[in-house]
């Protein structure tokens, strides 16, 4: 009976059932790297958009901030010296405090989708810092913009506590500003290098 079991067939059934499962997995491994990468590089892209559209949102905030803060700056010190005040405050916010917000939607959709699980380490802890700066300025904004909207500041607009106050909150969103601008700049430039794309994000202002 021994004589009469086809081993080598057999043995060559296996091998042949053991190669195609082999492969099977190989396959299937490899496309599910495409579908990492495909992933990876929309949300990079995703988020070279947004974080060149937040540089030409923030480069506008800075300037209107530039033209306001040495009026603000000058009832500070007067105020802070007991001299008159030489512009009202009023007249020294022609658009309020400008404070606009700053866009995270594309991290935030990365966040959920979990592809930040699939970066590399250091464009993750890039693309985290950035993001951490970012919330950090709009979290000091809702504290500079708590602060103003009382009731009672504006009642006191022409005494020195609030006059002092607003001049040293701005000029600490502004130092926050510069920060955040030159993260924004670092973390496209490292994004861009990842995608082997130097106009990834690039974006058209509007005037």
């Amino acid at each position: 009976m021994t004589d009469r079991i086809p081993f080598g067939r057999l043995a060559l059934e296996f091998v042949v059932i053991v190669v195609g499962v082999l492969v099977a997995l190989g396959f299937d491994q490899w496309m599910t790297t495409i579908d990492h990468r495909r992933l990876v590089n929309e949300t990079l892209y995703a988020l070279a958009a947004e974080i060149a559209e937040n540089t030409v949102t923030l480069d506008r905030r800075m300037a209107y901030h530039d033209r306001i803060l040495p009026g603000l700056v000058e009832n500070q010190r007067a105020a802070e010296a007991g001299e008159h005040l030489r512009i009202s405050i009023s007249g020294a916010l022609p658009e309020g405090l400008g404070l606009t917000p700053l866009r995270s939607t594309a991290w935030e959709l990365a966040s959920v989708t979990e592809a930040v699980r699939h970066f590399d380490l250091p464009i993750l802890s890039t693309l985290s810092l950035t993001y951490a700066l970012q919330e950090s300025l709009h979290e000091y904004d809702r504290i500079v913009s708590a602060g103003i909207i009382q009731p009672q500041f504006f009642a006191a607009t022409d005494q020195p506590g609030p006059i002092i106050y607003l001049g040293v909150m701005l000029t600490d969103v502004r130092e926050r500003e510069d920060e955040l601008r030159r993260f924004y700049a670092e973390t496209l430039r490292h994004v861009r290098q990842q995608l082997g794309d130097p106009e990834a994000g690039a974006v058209m202002e509007v005037r």
